[in-house]
């Protein structure tokens, strides 16, 4: 049903002329207005991903034929798999039947040993037969296949004797074609003619005559109202009716909203022999998808997997230990072990005439473990062969040799070994997310050599020892002569010593500082102040802490020092300037690898250095290393890591910085689907350990293991490490100047207040620091001469002396007291002079005659201020 006015048209499109959806996603233009009630290929791939969403089949491949609505079909295709996220399309063959039906088969046969179970047909019914054909002599539709086709494959499903090329149990999505429902179709279309009529003079208040065109298809006139109508038709909305089976609503480009298909299944007739259609369910755009009784091929109870239970993969591969390993099933005894997997190589002998002739081997290593991982996660079985040139993989003139050049010609499925992602390769494979970080490293050999003569001082960094040799020692030295100078209880800040007394100076401080830190035993001379005798304390405990850890680390320096050679990494002089050395500096790598062609991107003069020195394999690089012929071999990190850790003499080393670091992984050809599955694994394999666990089993080696220890024990020690003693010092000498303050103002300060005071408490106090002092002066005198201390017998006598002498005193007050009581009884008040006499004063001196010069200057002391010293502070003073 069509409208034409000139330039412009309005249709209502016709379901049997457009029922591939010509006209889905092309673009309305201002000369054509298309109203299309008719379902489009859009509709078509809806339905279709609603079955691969019922039965989780999540991958799929696509052959369509060069025809009509090709590119909408596969348009719609693209636009659901953004949709749903979870499908993978895994090949996609476009055949043009109409120039090329013998090269069909030869087409297909890309599907071989894939894991492609699900395939969805867009072709002509004629096309349709061919292709069918040609997959069932290829194997491609037994019970495992499934194929799903278009409503242009099948045409109308009324007719009978289907062509025996089409599998029974094949689905396909078909629109009704039934007279009653062009019938339906029909009457729809007029109902929307009429909505769009009411709804257009509702609004504008049109006539009839205004509405009508007056225009044919024959002539070139404008009907100025056809854009008004045109709109108002696609604002029509007819709900569901008992004449329309779908409610009616149409997009912005004028395509229907909303559609149904039947779901249709092609049947066998065991009597007659012959295949027919029938509908075994259906799908709209509301309900979805509505599915019965499906006859599955192969007569299967159930439908297939979507995906192979087991497939299969070419691999190719490149020994390189500890990743893969290589060798012969004799060593084997005749079988591969459990960790190893069989695998083939080329003999030495090979010319490319002998196709057919390959070794045996077993293949065992890291990778290989992590291949058997996958394979069983994974379900696939695999062959495993050597790539035949040997090479890793580089850029030549001719394109890519080596490992890489299987993957790009597509002869292996995919590469393990330890290949490393680079940005070159990125251009040309897919690979998968590393499984182990590496880069390039630099290898050199340990050369014997002699103890360093400064081995002594390498326990501490230099900066530990200059903060202890001239901070520590000369603060606390300064500090215990300040703090014994301004002590009132050590020199008092007199200006020289006092003869035969205290001899103290800066230089005995420093005599005695460098006593206790070297533990030595011999005279020096204390201090007499307590602050300085913490002090004292405090850097003895200090000392102790340094002395113990340099002591205990300096066995670790004293030994024979294996000389190399300290290379930075490959931005270090000797490597880009070899010769600015006497003899130049000699190194190299393995050529055509990712090392030599990184090297040869970012470093062009060092890689044109080092060709002269390039070795064929690493066991020759490292060979050289060890023999002096060469000074320094790069290559892999990762494997230069194990090379060292595994060396039977611990005879080489990896020095300075990683350059380009990436990573290992599984390489593809371009566009692989297996890419996203081996992702998914290797990041569970991450999370669960299991990488780390193989890691440690082949990566793991004793040279490596012991030179960790070895660095670990002659690290010099830092200032970090004595950051605890040096704040405990610190804190020691904030301490002693707080102590010295407080011995000044109670010396000073307190003690004369104290004494000059109403309380008999504070009166005692002072007292008692005076005969504190009074003791102190007296022993040091006593000390200073050079005749021997009293003995305890003195002492003993002296105290008795002490107590008589009291008791006579308290009887004379006693007396004193009752004489003055009977006076003043008497009415007779005065004082009698009780003063001793001169004669008693002889009397007295004579008795004390016999006493010793010491024993009488500590009576004097004694008796200082008319007080009374215990016999307890005597005697300890005395016999010290």
């Amino acid at each position: 049903m069509e409208m034409t006015t000139g330039k412009t048209s309005c249709c209502l499109s016709d379901p049997m002329r457009n029922i591939d959806g010509a006209l889905l996603f092309v673009k309305v233009s201002d000369d054509l207005l298309v109203i299309e009630i008719s379902s489009t290929l859009w509709h078509q791939t809806s339905a279709v991903f609603s079955v691969l969403e019922r039965y989780n089949w999540n991958q799929f491949s696509v052959i369509t034929e060069n025809t009509n609505g090709m590119d909408l079909f596969l348009n719609g295709i693209r636009r659901q798999r953004v949709k749903y996220k979870v499908f993978k399309i895994l090949h996609l063959i476009k055949l043009d039947l109409a120039s090329d039906k013998v090269n069909v088969t030869k087409r297909l046969k890309v599907l071989e040993n894939t894991s492609t179970r699900v395939i969805l047909l867009y072709a002509t019914r004629k096309s349709s037969t061919i292709i069918l054909e040609a997959a069932s002599n290829l194997g491609l539709t037994g019970p495992d296949y499934m194929w799903i086709c278009m409503q242009k494959c099948i045409g109308d499903i009324s007719e009978k004797n289907w062509p025996p090329q089409l599998p029974p149990g094949i689905l396909g999505i078909d629109i009704e074609m039934t007279e009653s429902s062009i019938i339906r179709t029909v009457g729809n279309a007029m109902r929307i003619y009429g909505h769009a009529l009411d709804g257009l003079m509702r609004q504008s208040n049109y006539s009839i005559g205004d509405l009508s065109p007056n225009v044919s298809c024959e002539r070139e006139d404008v009907w100025s109202l056809g854009r008004k109508f045109h709109n108002a038709m696609r604002k029509v909305d007819v709900p569901l009716g008992t004449s329309n089976h779908q409610r009616i609503q149409f997009s912005h480009d004028g395509t229907v909203k909303f559609a149904e298909f039947n779901i249709t299944n092609l049947f066998l007739d065991p009597k007659k022999g012959t295949r027919f259609w029938t509908t075994v369910g259906s799908w709209n755009t509301e309900d979805g998808l509505q599915l019965r009784d499906i006859v599955w091929p192969g007569n299967s109870p159930v439908p297939p997997l979507g995906r192979p239970e087991k497939y299969h993969l070419n691999i190719v591969t490149l020994e390189e230990e500890p990743y893969v390993i290589m060798k012969n099933p004799e060593e084997q005894k005749g079988v591969c072990e459990s960790r190893s997997a069989k695998c083939r190589r080329r003999p030495a002998n090979w010319t490319r005439t002998d196709e057919d002739i390959w070794e045996e081997r077993c293949c065992s290593g890291l990778c290989i473990d992590l291949l058997q991982k996958l394979g069983s996660d994974m379900g696939f079985t695999f062959d495993l062969y050597r790539v035949e040139d040997g090479k890793w993989g580089a850029k030549t003139e001719n394109g890519w040799n080596g490992l890489i050049a299987d993957l790009v010609t597509k002869k292996a499925d995919l590469a393990l070994s330890s290949i490393k992602i680079t940005q070159e390769r990125q251009k040309f494979l897919t690979f998968s997310i590393p499984y182990l970080e590496t880069g390039i490293a630099i290898v050199v050999a340990k050369r014997e050599g002699v103890i360093s003569p400064t081995a002594f001082l390498e326990p501490f960094d230099y900066l530990t020892w200059i903060i202890i040799a001239g901070v520590c020692i000369q603060c606390v030295s300064v500090f215990i002569f300040i703090f014994e100078w301004m002590s009132p209880d050590g020199l008092d800040m007199q200006p020289t010593p006092v003869k035969g007394d205290h001899h103290f100076s800066l230089f005995r401080v420093y005599w005695l500082v460098f006593a206790i830190f070297f533990g030595a035993t011999c005279p020096v001379t204390l201090p007499r102040s307590l602050t300085s005798k913490y002090l004292t304390t405090i850097w003895a405990i200090c000392s102790l802490a340094f002395v113990a850890v340099y002591t205990a680390n300096l066995a670790t320096f004293m030994i024979t020092r294996d000389e190399v050679f300290d290379i930075k990494g490959i931005e270090d002089r000797r490597i880009l300037n070899p010769y600015s050395n006497s003899p130049p500096f000699r190194y190299g790598t393995m050529p055509f690898g990712s090392t030599s062609e990184t090297i040869r991107i970012a470093y062009p003069q060092i890689y044109n250095y080092m060709q002269q020195f390039n070795k064929k394999s690493v066991a020759d690089g490292i060979e050289a290393v060890k023999s002096g012929q060469l000074d320094a071999f790069l290559y892999d990190a990762a494997v230069l890591d194990y090379r060292v850790g595994s060396d039977q003499d611990c005879k080489i080393l990896t020095v300075g910085s990683w350059f380009a670091t990436t990573g290992y992984a599984v390489a593809f050809p371009q566009g692989s689907h297996l890419a996203a599955s081996f992702d998914d694994l290797l990041m569970s394999y991450q999370r669960d350990g299991y990488l780390e666990q193989i890691q440690q089993f082949w990566l793991t080696g004793a040279c490596k293991k012991k030179g960790a220890n070895q660095g670990r024990q002659s690290h010099a020690l830092g200032i970090k490490n004595f950051m605890s003693a040096f704040i405990f010092l610190g804190l020691g000498l904030a301490v002693g100047i707080v102590c010295l303050m407080v011995e000044w103002i109670c010396y000073y300060c307190i003690r004369f207040g104290l004494f000059t005071g109403k309380s008999k408490v504070l009166r005692l106090m002072s007292v008692n620091i005076t005969r504190y002092m009074a003791m102190r002066a007296a022993t040091r005198k006593k000390r200073a001469g050079s005749r021997k201390p009293m003995d305890i017998a003195t002492v003993a006598e002296l105290y008795r002396n002490a107590e008589e002498l009291k008791r006579a005193r308290a009887e004379t007050e006693f007396l004193q007291r009752k004489r003055r009581q009977i006076l003043k009884i008497n009415g007779t008040v005065g004082d009698i002079d009780y003063s001793p006499s001169p004669d008693y004063d002889q009397q007295n001196k004579r008795s004390l005659s016999a006493v010793p010069e010491e024993e009488y200057d500590l009576w004097n002391g004694w008796m200082y201020d008319q007080a009374e010293v215990p016999l307890e502070v005597l005697a300890t003073e005395t016999i010290i």
